[in-house]
């Protein structure tokens, strides 16, 4: 079961009962994903790169993806994402959530959010000349990683506390060897395992100050 939620900063996410917990920070669903993806994601890498490839884990509400297209215009660059779900939303919890998103803070462009969520799956969709997108719903366990492929991944699984398979080094080599040099993983969760099992698999681990509510937050460096 999934419910409809407001957080602090006026913007939506969703609740998974299955999981017991909200896809985004309860204490902004936006601020969060602006703070984890785009400052310490999107930001960083465009320093080196002017076209990127980002994977996206857990495509969720398409929040990150929809900020994503918005700060790629005002980069100006442009940007190729990959991202798998494997439970997508139905219509009427995407709806439900469209419509309280756009009271939230933002600078909308909303017949982007629109389209994302109209991209078939399975396909290549360009959703505006900055950005196109292939959204698979797919098991990670059983997607077949690129190699050398990915400049940015978003990591935003549910937690480690009740999605461990997703937070492992198993895993995480295979996200690893799916990346670029001078690439960079970037999450919302600092715990000191899932930083020593990025390191085992030859991340540097770095650890910003995290998104309102949390004291930190990881990057996994691939050099």
């Amino acid at each position: 079961m999934i419910e409809l939620t407001l957080t602090k900063d006026n913007s939506p996410t969703l609740f998974s009962a299955r999981y017991n917990q909200t896809y985004h920070s309860k204490h902004g669903a936006i601020a969060e994903s602006n703070h984890v993806f785009i400052k310490n994601g999107i930001h960083r890498i465009a320093e080196i790169k002017s076209e990127l490839t980002v994977f996206e884990m857990g495509f969720g509400t398409g929040l990150n993806a929809y900020l994503t297209i918005l700060e790629a215009a005002k980069l100006n660059i442009k940007i190729h994402y990959y991202t798998l779900e494997k439970y997508p939303l139905s219509n009427e919890i995407y709806e439900a959530f469209k419509m309280e998103l756009k009271n939230a803070p933002l600078n909308h462009d909303f017949k982007l959010f629109e389209a994302l969520h109209h991209a078939p799956w399975n396909e290549s969709t360009t959703i505006s000349p900055f950005f196109n997108i292939q959204k698979k719903a797919f098991d990670v366990h059983e997607y077949h990683f690129p190699s050398s492929k990915f400049d940015l991944v978003y990591y935003d699984a549910f937690s480690p506390d009740v999605q461990p398979e997703l937070w492992d080094t198993m895993l995480f080599q295979k996200i690893y060897d799916a990346m670029t040099s001078n690439s960079l993983l970037t999450t919302y969760c600092a715990k000191g395992q899932v930083k020593r099992n990025l390191k085992s698999c030859g991340f540097e681990v770095q650890s910003p100050p995290g998104p309102i509510g949390k004291r930190e937050m990881t990057i996994g460096v691939k050099k």
